[in-house]
Order: structure tokens, then C-alpha cells, then sequence
């Protein structure tokens, strides 16, 4: 229980900050995906399930916000969430290399994902303007805020682990 009021509080401070605080900064046209870091992040760490689940709530908050569309970030986030954490089973590291890797290719999926529903739908098909305008900003933007929350994110679950940790030998 411990862990799944951890992981709302973690997404709304984390929608707060990627909505308010980034979209309020005049320093740069596109704001971080910093939702989609938790998400490959907890989904690197502690697997697929998890990473559904938070990529699902992610998503479900930015399309109830933001979408005209309920559920279409919902499922992207969610799908990102399971891919990475089979990934995750796969290859861990303490390092942030992997976690850098998988933040572009997630963020750069994302983006595709919504450049074909979103947009081919509605008969827009500029994809270069899209990668130049957007998504390249985005992508580096989201990269080198990986770098500095991951490794945040990662203490936040090691004190989320403690305790249930804790918890459970209490009960023993």
C-alpha cells in the first residue's frame, strides 16, 4: 500500500513539475517529458507491471488534462511502460547509460505513436517539421533531465523498498 501511495504522490509531483514548473519557463518552446522518465524509469527498475501501471496512471492524467481523447496517452505510456520493463529484466544497471538509451528510443517512440494518431489521422503529414519543431528539442531536453533524475528516481525507490521493507518485518 506503501508503494502505490508512493507512486501517486511521485506522479502528481512529477505532473506538477513537467506542466507548471517547465511549461512555465520561457527558456525553451518545448517542455520535457519528465512523465515519461518515471515511467521507463520505475518500469527499468522494478519491471513490466510496475511500468504499466505507473505509465497508465501517467498517461490517464495527461489525457484527462490535455486530450481530447481519453485513453490514447494512457495506452502509449502504458505500452511504453511494459516494453521497458521487460527490458529492464533483461539488462540492469546502476549506470544511467541504459536508462539514457531507453529514455530516446521511448521518448522518440512516443512522439511516433502520436505523429500517426494524432496527426496522419487529421491529414497533417510534415513529419519533418514535427522532428525539427518538437520532437529533436524534446529528445534533448528529456536526455539531459534524465541524467540528472534517475539517479533520483532510483533513491526514491530504494526508500520506497525500505519501507515495505520494514513493514514486512514488522510483521514477522
Amino acid at each position: 500500500m506503501k508503494r502505490v501511495i508512493s507512486y501517486l504522490l511521485l506522479i502528481l509531483a512529477v505532473f506538477f513539475l513537467q506542466n507548471n514548473i517547465f511549461a512555465a519557463s520561457s527558456l525553451i518552446l518545448t517542455v520535457p517529458n519528465i512523465m515519461l522518465i518515471l515511467v521507463f524509469s520505475f518500469g527499468f527498475m522494478r519491471g513490466s507491471t510496475d511500468g504499466m501501471c505507473i505509465g497508465f496512471a501517467c498517461g490517464l492524467l495527461l489525457d484527462i488534462f490535455f486530450s481530447q481523447t481519453i485513453g490514447f496517452s494512457a495506452l502509449i505510456y502504458t505500452l511504453l511502460g511494459y516494453a521497458i520493463g521487460l527490458l529492464g529484466q533483461l539488462y540492469y544497471t546502476e549506470f544511467v547509460d541504459m536508462p539514457l538509451l531507453l529514455c530516446l528510443i521511448s521518448d522518440l517512440l512516443y512522439h511516433i505513436g502520436v505523429f500517426l494518431f494524432a496527426f496522419v489521422l487529421n491529414g497533417q503529414y510534415d513529419f519533418g517539421a514535427y522532428l525539427t519543431g518538437i520532437i529533436l528539442p524534446e529528445l534533448l531536453y528529456t536526455a539531459l533531465l534524465t541524467l540528472v533524475l534517475y539517479p533520483l528516481l532510483r533513491r526514491a525507490d530504494a526508500v520506497i523498498e525500505r519501507w515495505e521493507t520494514r513493514r514486512t518485518r514488522s510483521f514477522v
